[in-house]
């Protein structure tokens, strides 16, 4: 499966959906995984092992953006978004994957 990102406009603004593709009968299919928001990078599918490490201190509402920017940055997520609002962890049972998303 191949992982794609589509963008729809809206009132001037951007939104963007993540969806797996992969060919059926030499039809392409499309699987919904999720919404990701107006910043591309601001969602992104991490390990378990990767993210837990990091999960007290991101959930702490007291550490600067600078800081969480910092972390995201060691978790692979590049995401430019001032003031961070907030920071969801999402985790897709039946798809068996785990998405952190900022906003």
């Amino acid at each position: 499966m191949t992982k794609v990102l589509k963008g729809e406009k809206r009132n001037g603004k951007t939104y963007y959906r993540l969806y797996d593709q992969k060919r059926v009968n030499g039809k392409v299919r499309s699987k919904y995984i999720g919404y990701i928001g107006k910043d591309p990078k601001a969602k992104s599918e991490v390990t378990y092992s990767v993210v837990i490490k990091y999960v007290d201190r991101l959930m702490s509402a007291e550490i600067p953006d600078s800081e969480v920017h910092e972390m995201l940055k060691e978790i692979g997520i590049d995401a430019h978004i001032t003031p961070i609002t907030k920071i969801v962890l999402e985790n897709y049972r039946n798809r068996q994957k785990i998405f952190l998303r900022v906003a």
